[in-house]
């Protein structure tokens, strides 16, 4: 569990269950969308420049 400041709003476990269905319902169809080509381009240069960064 995450510490909870003192005052804070505390969401119950029903509400929470519930506002992760909202936003699973929300984001799922994006999920399924196609990733655009330069998107994706920039994500494999990403991942090149961390590979070479954890070999030195």
């Amino acid at each position: 569990m995450f510490p909870v400041a003192s005052g804070a709003p505390v969401l119950d476990a029903q509400t929470r269950m519930r506002l992760g269905r909202q936003l699973q319902a929300l984001y799922d169809p994006v999920i399924d969308e196609a990733l655009d080509p330069r998107l994706a381009e920039l994500l494999q240069q990403l991942d090149a420049d961390r590979a070479d960064d954890s070999e030195r």
